[in-house]
């Protein structure tokens, strides 16, 4: 499962964008939400999709090692 590592490097201060902003996660439910999952044009779980000063960044679909989602992360 990807939410137990999203969790944990979330939670690591240390782990920061690539401009140096710390991280927030937050999960949706897409089966209460599904207006918000449509509006995001989520298809599959997991979709992890990145925000920047309210705007979507980046994202990916699928489930990533604890290397590819530093690398995602970096890339903010």
């Amino acid at each position: 499962m990807i939410s137990p590592l999203l969790e944990k490097l979330t939670g690591d201060e240390t782990v920061k964008t690539g401009s140096g902003r710390s991280l927030d996660l937050v999960t949706v439910d897409t089966d209460s939400e599904f207006d918000l999952a449509l509006r995001y044009q989520v298809r599959a779980l997991p979709t992890v999709i990145a925000f920047k000063d309210g705007q979507k960044v980046d994202q990916f679909v699928g489930a990533l090692n604890e290397s590819g989602i530093r690398q995602f992360i970096a890339k903010l």
